[in-house]
């Protein structure tokens, strides 16, 4: 079927994705030298310290000329700007020039006060772009104080920061990877680095970086996270983020997710899941020695503990997705997300299913994680999806109340004042203060699917501790971004 474009209602996530268009087409008539009479923006003046053919030069130069105020000189008390490109970069100056290369905007400014960066801070925080690892925690990087923003960036938190700007403001694609750790050299020291402050990991935001083009690495082909960013360093990863006239390049061993043009109706007698749930399976989620040995190749198994011991079992499926893109139109799109081989049939089939309803139910950065090894549940086992983790929150109400411990919150449209687990829906809305396009409904079209071949949704039953049917694990939890082959969705 042909790609189709439909306007969405726009809610305040969407209403932060779009940008002027303006803008947009003022950057690009000055980047193609269409602009005023002039042919071509006057070259801004050379600084005394930058070598003729310098590395970073060319990217620096163009950044000067096409948006000046990304990048500026530094006096240093004879009236002479330097760049001084080996000095280090702080964490506010690169918030500045990632957020303006991304068009940011807020109407917040209540963390301006705090440093003249509390507005470009308020810009990533707005739009996730402080978070190494949105399955595993939604808490910054670092907090928004003098103190902090002061400080030197890490490469890793630049990764980070250039990663989320370019999928969650500048709408692009998130890339398939084929064998990072075979092209980055010090690749078991980033997947062993754990930040500080924040949960997660840097992994999936270094892979993405070096995926997309927007980093390269050293000459020996190491990343070195824990270094701090030069100037010269940030001029040129800002370049690619900017991405002029393909100044970036996908990296030979990564695969850009293209535009759906077509997604297949087909379907499957028995899913492994309703599989599992026929006896080889009980209600706590402990398998049988058949099912052991299908997802982990021997009885004596219960889970993957690393990527590496999964490998062989894994599946890398890729899946038809809407996207909501600046405008605030949602386009059809594919992502690669890493399963059992178990269940990689079934998945491609919810996703198509999902896909192909009226709904069109958007997904927000290509979220979609499947596979990790944190834990001994069911995403160790590659049996486990999570969706749109920002706006779909993990939460209990063990303390008689609502503690959100992993997203931002649970509004989905048409749910606004509706009384449902026993609660008033606005219970679950987090910290988020309007509906979202990205928020899973109850009986939606994601929740739907799933449930047509076996999986459950960690957002089903009941908050109300007089109720039968509670929270996934016969408890009072509940985790609205997950799904799994587990009948309660745990």
């Amino acid at each position: 079927m042909k790609k189709k474009i439909e306007k969405t209602k726009p809610g305040r996530a969407v209403r932060r994705l779009k940008c002027t268009l303006g803008l947009l087409l003022a950057l690009a008539m000055s980047a193609a030298g269409l602009t005023g009479a002039q042919a071509m923006p006057a070259d801004p003046s050379p600084f005394p310290d930058v070598p003729e053919g310098a590395w970073y030069a060319d990217a620096l130069l163009k950044i000067r000329t096409y948006t000046p105020g990304i990048i500026s000189g530094k006096d240093d008390g004879d009236g002479v700007l330097r760049f001084h490109p080996e000095d280090p970069v702080l964490r506010g100056e690169f918030l500045k020039m990632s957020m303006t290369a991304a068009e940011a905007w807020t109407a917040d400014h209540s963390r301006d006060d705090i440093h003249w960066a509390g507005v470009y801070y308020t810009m990533a925080l707005e739009n996730n772009v402080l978070i190494p690892d949105a399955f595993a925690g939604t808490e910054p990087m670092f907090p928004c104080t003098r103190e902090a923003l002061e400080q030197p960036i890490s490469r890793y938190e630049m990764a980070v920061i250039l990663t989320n700007a370019c999928t969650n403001l500048q709408m692009e694609p998130a890339v398939t990877l084929l064998g990072a750790s075979a092209h980055i050299t010090d690749y078991d020291s980033i997947s062993a680095y754990a930040p500080a402050g924040a949960a997660g990991s840097y992994v999936s935001a270094v892979e993405q970086a070096y995926g997309k083009g927007l980093l390269s690495g050293f000459e020996d082909g190491s990343f070195r996270g824990t270094d701090t960013l030069t100037r010269a360093q940030a001029v040129t990863v800002i370049y690619r983020q900017l991405n002029w006239k393909d100044s970036r390049q996908t990296a030979y061993w990564a695969s850009e997710s293209g535009a759906v043009t077509e997604v297949s109706s087909g379907g499957m007698t028995q899913s492994f899941a309703q599989w599992l749930q026929d006896g080889h399976i009980d209600a706590y989620g402990k398998l049988d020695a058949e099912a052991r040995t299908k997802l982990f190749g021997s009885p004596d198994l219960s889970c993957f503990w690393s990527a590496a011991q999964a490998d062989p079992y894994m599946e890398t499926v890729t899946i038809p997705i809407w996207v909501i893109d600046k405008t605030g139109n949602k386009y059809g799109a594919t992502m690669g997300v890493t399963v059992n081989k178990m269940v990689a049939d079934e998945i491609v089939l919810i996703f198509e299913q999902i896909y192909n309803d009226e709904e069109r139910f958007p997904i927000y950065g290509y979220s979609v994680g499947g596979a990790r090894y944190t834990d001994t549940m069911r995403h160790s086992w590659g049996c486990a999806i999570d969706i749109n983790p920002y706006y779909n929150c993990e939460c209990n109400f063990r303390a008689g109340y609502q503690i959100v411990t992993c997203g931002y919150g649970w509004w989905p449209y048409g749910m606004e004042g509706l009384n449902w687990c026993g609660r008033d829906s606005a219970y679950y809305r987090g910290t988020m203060t309007e509906p979202s396009p990205y928020s899973i409904a109850p009986g939606g079209s994601v929740v739907r699917a799933f449930a047509d071949y076996g999986w459950g949704w960690g957002g089903s039953g009941t908050n109300d501790p007089d109720a039968e049917a509670k929270g996934w694990g016969g408890g009072m939890s509940f985790d609205f971004m997950h799904f799994s082959v587990l009948p309660s969705g745990g």
